[in-house]
């Protein structure tokens, strides 16, 4: 699987990934990401939502992939500042 974009979201604060397939086989794939990731959603090529909730486990997700399949995720992270 490639990581073909990062990127802000069109509307609001969330980022855009957009993942591809490029093996030509159904694979499983596992995101993770820093603790403040609040959540996750699977969403089109225009960003539109509501998309597909995915399910945060231990601040990954899991994904399952089509040959040469593509898709978006609308991630949210927390901006919660933390002082020491």
């Amino acid at each position: 699987v490639t990581i073909e974009a990062v990127k802000l979201a069109e509307m609001g604060t969330d980022v855009i990934m957009r993942l591809y397939e490029h093996s030509n086989r159904r694979v499983q794939a596992r995101l993770s990401f820093g603790p403040r990731l609040e959540a996750a959603f699977e969403t089109d090529l225009v960003e539109s939502l509501p998309g597909e909730a995915l399910n945060i486990k231990g601040n990954a997700v899991d994904l399952s992939f089509r040959p040469f399949e593509i898709k978006t995720l609308r991630l949210r992270f927390s901006h919660e500042t933390r002082v020491a």
